[in-house]
């Protein structure tokens, strides 16, 4: 019973973090998916760059606003290790979201969609990853 318990407590625990994490989240997909339809509509580029270049300015949009309000009194890290470790974090589950946009748009589904889907599949492995690695106590 103590365990469940310590787990109940823990998973409390990381609520507060959570909403942020997901707000600020909110805001990436907003960077990433404007950023992708004006880089290809707009700018012509194709969708491995577009995707590629939307995917890394909402990992900085992200990092920024994580750092200075979703983990702002986690501070055992220097601001450049913090900055370094998101990047890693957000590499292996950017990777995930480019491979999911990729292949979901290769079997017909609309990019901005294929996107979103491979967005959502990142976001709980990413807050794991931050929470207990990028922004440890």
């Amino acid at each position: 019973m103590k365990p469940l318990i310590f787990l109940h407590a823990r998973a409390l625990a990381l609520k507060p973090f959570f909403g942020k994490f997901a707000i600020v989240g909110l805001s990436g997909v907003v960077v990433n998916q404007g950023c992708l339809m004006l880089l290809m509509s707009l700018a012509g580029l194709g969708l491995k760059w577009a995707g590629a270049i939307a995917i890394e300015l909402s990992i900085l949009n992200n990092f920024f606003l994580n750092n200075s309000w979703t983990w702002k009194d986690r501070r055992r890290h220097r601001f450049i290790n913090r900055f370094i470790r998101y990047h890693v974090v957000a590499l292996i589950s950017g990777i995930s979201n480019y491979v999911i946009l990729l292949v979901l748009n290769n079997e017909g589904l609309h990019y901005s969609v294929a996107n979103l889907i491979g967005i959502g599949a990142a976001m709980v492995l990413n807050f794991f990853l931050n929470h207990f690695w990028t922004f440890e106590y």
